[in-house]
């Protein structure tokens, strides 16, 4: 483990950006980057099982992983830096002199230059989100997410990788991705088990290591529909991430947060795969209470 990047942070101790990297010789070079923003360990969880795989491992070519890029938001279990509450994931590509979170970002393109590049997210504190790749509609970058097997691929169009870190890492001309799973704010040890094996996955896929264990039939699409409240109130789930739902099942019930009369009955208006669920039950009217993988 080394240090590539560390600065003065305000009111305590210094930032350290902490990288690992495993092999080193002639080959594919990837990158694997959680905790952009702090409060979404699983990300790191999985990386750090990845850390324990390859640590036994030979691998060819070179994996870099930074498990924790925002170490200070998640020992304050915030998502944003947390000095002036600035997104980290809208400062790339970053700038070496500007401000802290500039600085920050800069230094993790700098400390990711490879072939392959992996970026791992949960959902917000309130969403759940069942692990899934967000890839390009073609490509290699689409070839790798379905190579990951992650229960679902989502095909978006390149406007969607316009921004963040995906986005800078494209722009760079590096193959980029974006995988989700789990939500801000709590460790889910299935949805990181399910993510270090999806990235386990992509790493043989590239060639760096042999192997990689196939997992369950897994869902490919371009066509994700939201799900949303008609008022404010209680929402009341009655299903999970990852189950299957047809077209008008009852997904839960929003009722009044005091007295619980039923309000709203929230039904799929789409078939498929539920990709993202509200876990946070005080909702406003219109917001996103799920999402649905559609099958095509």
């Amino acid at each position: 483990m080394s240090v590539v990047f560390s600065m003065e942070a305000p009111y305590r101790g210094r930032l350290s950006l902490h990288r690992l990297r495993f092999g080193g010789g002639p080959g594919p070079s990837v990158a694997l980057v959680a905790g952009v923003h702090g409060n979404e360990v699983v990300g790191t969880h999985a990386l750090n099982l990845v850390a324990n795989m390859l640590r036994v491992q030979r691998p060819r070519g070179t994996v870099s992983l930074l498990p924790l890029v925002n170490t200070i938001g998640a020992e304050e279990a915030r998502k944003r830096w947390p000095f002036d509450d600035r997104d980290l994931q809208t400062a790339f590509p970053g700038d070496p002199e500007g401000q802290p979170v500039e600085r920050i970002a800069a230094a993790v393109m700098e400390a990711t230059e490879a072939d392959v590049c992996v970026d791992v997210h949960s959902g917000s504190a309130q969403v759940h989100e069942l692990p899934h790749a967000r890839a390009p509609l073609s490509g290699k970058g689409l070839e790798l997410a379905r190579a990951m097997q992650l229960p679902v691929t989502w095909r978006r169009p390149a406007s969607a990788f316009d921004s963040g870190l995906a986005g800078a890492w494209t722009e760079a001309g590096r193959v980029a991705l974006e995988v989700r799973g789990g939500r801000g704010g709590a460790l889910d040890l299935t949805d990181a088990t399910v993510l270090a094996r999806g990235i386990v996955r992509l790493l043989a896929a590239v060639g760096v290591i042999g192997g990689g264990h196939p997992a369950a039939a897994s869902l490919e699409t371009s066509r994700v529909s939201d799900v949303r409240v008609g008022s404010g109130g209680f929402f009341v789930p009655e299903v999970a991430p990852g189950d299957r739902v047809a077209p008008g099942a009852l997904l839960g019930t929003l009722r009044a947060p005091i007295g619980g009369e039923l309000l709203e009955e929230v039904r799929a208006g789409r078939g498929g795969i539920l990709l993202a669920l509200r876990t946070w039950p005080l909702v406003h009217a219109q917001e996103l209470v799920g999402r649905i993988a559609e099958e095509e």
